[in-house]
């Protein structure tokens, strides 16, 4: 049994192979990212300090980086490489405090935003973690139905 959180689980992300799950909790702190056939606690991620209602997580191809989008106009890149420390090693403030997806881009350092808006973001960083907004549109016409 996974032992994930004390409180209820926001948000639920399986690798593409499977053999990793990632949980968030409703208070949106901390992201765990469990081996699913040990159900061992691989990391422990630090999203922040301040509550957060998260709206998606997702690892890239490789299972070696992890984007995190929440309620805080944020989105964090993880790296799941062993080395780095827990926290982020990118952050990227978004326009808009709405419900999002995120995934990672075909392009190196990707990664595609899309809120419940109906906005779409590409955001790119560096080796250096700075990142830049490389496309921004509007792509959604919404309607009360």
């Amino acid at each position: 049994m996974i032992p994930a959180h004390t409180g209820p689980l926001a948000v639920l992300a399986l690798n593409m192979q499977g053999t990793m799950l990632a949980t968030a909790s409703d208070k949106g702190t901390l992201i765990r990212i469990f081996d699913t056939s040990t159900c061992l606690l691989l990391y422990e991620l630090r999203r922040g300090t301040n509550r957060a209602r998260i709206s998606c997580v997702a690892f890239n191809r490789m299972s070696n980086l992890l984007c995190v989008t929440s309620d805080t106009k944020t989105l964090h890149i993880f790296s799941l490489d062993g080395k780095s420390k827990s926290r982020s090693i990118t952050k990227h403030t978004l326009s808009q405090a709405l419900p999002s997806v995120c995934c990672f881009g075909n392009d190196e350092n990707t990664v595609i935003v899309i809120s419940s808006s109906g906005y779409y973001y590409k955001i790119r960083w560096n080796e250096k973690g700075e990142t830049f907004k490389e496309e921004q549109f509007k792509f959604m016409l919404l309607s009360d139905d």
